[in-house]
């Protein structure tokens, strides 16, 4: 028993430790308090009832959509091709969820869907928009699905982008204790890097102090609180037709996930894209802009098709 208890202590002196050196780390990047200007002339921060909000508002037209980025990212990666492709005929919005990107790092361990979900609501009432059409990647996904479920009346539409119920590899170290500290210290960019832009864009959100223990706390939470909500009836309550696009070749996301997640679904369109990985929206552009066209406009078929 005395020998356990020391295992047990020992073990817990050692977890402990690696995280406290995890957050030291964490130090060498982030060193800016909050962002002080919006990224680029398309974005601008919008106070909201919960919080200031970094968005991506472009363009003019009906419907509106709202895109919801996947985990670590921020509207950067919506400004690699997919939102000026839709601009010309609609007005997108894009946010940085609280905790990534430029958004405001002040909601504790409540970093999350849920909190995302909601945020989604406050940025859609601060900009006097009534209805959506919600296009959610990855991780995104889950925030649509839930801001679908609870927001019905917001909500036209829903697309989703390399979506499915499944554990992306890259994330398994970062659920370990201790582990998961050490391993976001070392994380300079979350993901991939497609540009320079999108490095610049990126990094900039990389610097500010909270970044890492926000996503940190995110992807415990997904596994967790959050995974919960997800396999308990959300899916089923959404009623708005369903778009979802795949990359064939997505490494994150098994493809084969995505169709499982298909039969769950009241009214869902599965579109396959060949030779296409996690990030549709950057691979692709063309591509998915022309499929979320069609679909808004209700061309396409009520079945699955390829891209």
């Amino acid at each position: 028993m005395k020998t356990l208890l020391l295992v047990t202590s020992c073990l817990a002196l050692a977890l402990f430790l690696m995280s406290q050196a995890g957050s030291f780390a964490h130090q060498q990047y982030e060193t800016v308090t909050r962002a002080e200007f919006p990224s680029d002339p398309d974005t601008r921060f919008v106070k909201t009832r919960s919080g200031r909000v970094h968005v991506l508002d472009v363009g003019a037209g009906d419907p509106v959509f709202l895109l919801l980025h996947g985990t670590g990212r921020s509207v950067a990666d919506w400004q690699e091709g997919l939102a000026e492709r839709l601009a010309p005929r609609h007005r997108v919005i894009g946010i940085d969820y609280y905790g990534h990107g430029l958004s405001d790092r002040s909601h504790g361990g409540r970093y999350g869907i849920a909190l995302w979900a909601e945020q989604a609501v406050d940025v859609l009432d601060a900009l006097d928009i009534e209805r959506v059409t919600v296009v959610g990647h990855s991780a995104g996904g889950c925030v649509a699905a839930i801001f679908t479920a609870d927001h019905p009346e917001r909500v036209d539409r829903v697309v989703f982008i390399g979506h499915g119920i499944a554990m992306d590899p890259t994330q398994i170290v970062p659920l370990m204790p201790g582990f998961g500290e050490i391993r976001m210290a070392r994380t300079a960019i979350f993901g991939d890097v497609f540009s320079p832009e999108h490095e610049r864009r990126l990094t900039a959100a990389y610097t500010i102090r909270g970044t890492r223990a926000a996503l940190l706390t995110f992807l415990r939470r997904q596994y967790t609180i959050d995974g919960l909500r997800l396999v308990t009836g959300t899916y089923e309550d959404i009623r708005q037709p369903i778009l979802q696009v795949h990359g064939s070749e997505d490494a994150s996301i098994p493809i084969a996930a995505a169709r499982k997640l298909s039969s769950r679904i009241h009214d869902a369109r599965f579109m396959p894209v060949a030779g296409v990985g996690h990030d549709v929206h950057i691979e692709a552009p063309d591509q998915l802009a022309e499929a979320l066209e069609d679909f808004v406009s209700g061309k396409l078929p009520n079945s699955s098709s390829s891209l």
